[in-house]
């Protein structure tokens, strides 16, 4: 009786509507009634009334199979989503700053048909660096579920879960003929890397943000202190693989720039319409005129950190000579995320996802699918593969042909070079092999160049204090990344 009341209530809900909405609708609109019509037919021949599907259906079977077709609705863009119970759940876990998984950090998109989802970059010390998973893995399976058919939401909710849970990984590795499976234990992770040095030969300042958190505008702040005080040459803000994370900690850290009241950035709607918009809510720290900032920026920099850097940018150009920000990008195009989503409750615990609008930055700049340009493109530097390096060993040098002449001096050395090499080990903490790989970078190894370029000009013309004779400056002198003019000489 009671399924008969559902399916009959249902099939009165469409029919009333849909005679009241085709007086006013358009062709579209129609269609639109008709399929729900269609939805609804069908339901009610496999479990309506009539009962005549061979199986017998039980509820949860149709709330599934409801939960599937909303789900591929809701997927017409790439971050749209419809949520279950569960992922609704998972997605409040995501928006706090500490949360159960396995502590490795995802590209912000994945198209469903892709067969595999990249680690950008593994916790330090978190579930996954412990038990072996590298930044650049590809997960291709998570316990049952293969990755090829998941949006990236779903793959995230599906690696976390309960402390102490277990999720078993398959992986593949470059330069690894078979996939390679790894057990993680779920733990608690804080999802927030930031480290901040001083790098002294050069005098300049460097603060790495993995994610904005409610201490990132704190931590900005306390670097461009100490900077302004000691008037070093340069501040260097590193935002790679900052795929966003709270929202407002980007509009605190770009009041301590911008004068306040400036406009960070805006929403539209579908009809071009303004929907809301931030401004910077204080006073900017007082600046120190000639100190300039760099963000390094690369593919997986989106969301709220593309809003930062890019409205820094555009002010850098447009404020007046007096307020000078001098605020140059460096590295590779940003991700290019600039599409705003609403999580809508809906029955049953559940939640639609939606994209409702876009950001736009300020003087009506849209960053969706376009992404951040950097002032100076820098690739980062790839180590050569396995094959390179066995190439190197084997030719192209005069000491790996057979019998070739070695120096007398040489001889004596290879005759005395008895010592064994102990090994490195392996428990180093994590913050001092991420120093030494920064001490390696190329893109901030470059970015320090671009600044003592600078200072090297500014010394020479102390008059060049605007952002334009500054960025014309090192365009016209800094060659790394810039289209070199080649002229025949004959």
């Amino acid at each position: 009786m009671k399924k008969q009341y559902l399916i009959s209530l249902f099939l009165i809900t469409i029919s009333v509507h849909g005679k009241i909405i085709q007086t006013t609708l358009n062709q579209t609109d129609q269609q639109l009634v008709e399929s729900l019509q269609t939805l609804n037919d069908t339901l009610s021949l496999m479990y309506g009334p009539q009962n005549r599907y061979y199986r017998k259906l039980v509820p949860e079977q149709i709330k599934e199979a409801v939960a599937q077709a909303c789900q591929a609705l809701a997927h017409l863009d790439p971050h749209s989503m419809f949520l279950s119970q569960e992922e609704c759940k998972m997605l409040t876990e995501k928006m706090s700053s500490e949360f159960c998984g396995i502590g490795v950090i995802l590209p912000g998109d994945k198209e469903a048909d892709e067969e595999f989802v990249s680690i950008i970059e593994t916790v330090p010390d978190g579930p996954s660096e412990k038990t072996g998973i590298k930044a650049g893995d590809k997960i291709v399976q998570i316990d049952e579920h293969i990755v090829k058919g998941l949006k990236i939401d779903e793959v995230m909710i599906k690696l976390r879960g309960e402390k102490n849970s277990k999720v078993t990984l398959k992986i593949i590795r470059p330069n690894h003929a078979d996939p390679l499976e790894f057990m993680v234990t779920r733990d608690t992770i804080k999802d927030e890397i930031s480290l901040a040095y001083y790098i002294e030969q050069h005098d300049i300042y460097y603060l790495l943000l993995s994610i904005f958190s409610e201490k990132s505008c704190e931590q900005v702040e306390k670097i461009m202190d100490v900077s302004y005080k000691k008037d070093c040459k340069g501040i260097i803000i590193d935002l790679r693989n900052n795929t966003g994370g709270l929202f407002d900690a980007a509009i605190d850290i770009a009041g301590l720039f911008l004068p306040k009241g400036s406009v960070v950035v805006t929403t539209k709607n579908n009809e071009n319409k303004v929907i809301e918009s931030w401004k910077t809510n204080r006073k900017p720290l007082p600046r120190k005129e000639g100190v300039p900032i760099f963000f390094i920026v690369n593919n997986y920099t989106a969301s709220s950190s593309e809003i930062l850097v890019g409205s820094l940018r555009i002010y850098a150009e447009k404020l007046k000579d007096k307020e000078h920000l001098n605020v140059f990008v460096v590295g590779i195009d940003t991700f290019g995320k600039g599409s705003v989503q609403e999580v809508i409750p809906l029955n049953g615990e559940c939640a639609l996802k939606m994209t409702t609008s876009l950001y736009y930055l300020p003087f009506d700049t849209c960053v969706q699918g376009k992404g951040i340009i950097p002032d100076f493109l820098i690739e980062p530097y790839s180590p050569p593969s396995d094959i390179a390096k066995w190439m190197q060993s084997q030719f192209g040098r005069e000491s790996v042909l057979k019998r070739h002449i070695k120096p007398h001096e040489a001889q004596e050395a290879d005759k005395k070079e008895t010592k064994k090499t102990t090994e490195k080990d392996k428990s180093v903490p994590w913050k001092q092999k991420r120093q030494e790989l920064l001490a390696q970078d190329f893109v901030l190894q470059n970015t320090v160049n671009l600044i003592d370029l600078l200072t090297i000009g500014k010394k020479a013309n102390p008059k060049m204090i605007s952002f334009t004779e500054q960025l014309k400056f090192l365009k016209d002198n800094y060659v790394t990344g810039q289209k070199l003019s080649l002229t025949e000489f004959k």
